[in-house]
């Protein structure tokens, strides 16, 4: 990004899962806590550490507030960028 002229970009990634609109809250709830617990298994842990990543058990809410947060990052970086859509 800073050799497109474009400064103060976060420089990482990130996965997440995502479930359809309208998918009942328990239903969310409990995919949440069971891909958290799984991510705290130690082989689990060992296997991407080998990957040179780490993880971040969130909430369902937590998970919403970080993509409110990337909407704006990304958002301001294309206006400020000026990419149009072909």
């Amino acid at each position: 990004m800073v050799e497109s002229g474009i400064t103060g970009m976060p420089a990482y990634i990130w996965f997440g899962l995502f479930a359809p609109a309208r998918t009942p809250e328990p239903i969310i709830a409990k995919l949440n806590v069971a891909v958290n617990e799984g991510l705290k298994i130690p082989e689990m842990q060992a296997s991407i550490a080998k990957l040179g990543m780490e993880t971040r058990n969130l909430t369902a809410r937590e998970f919403a507030d970080k993509l409110a947060d990337e909407e704006r990052v990304w958002a301001a970086a294309i206006r400020e960028s000026g990419i149009k859509v072909d």
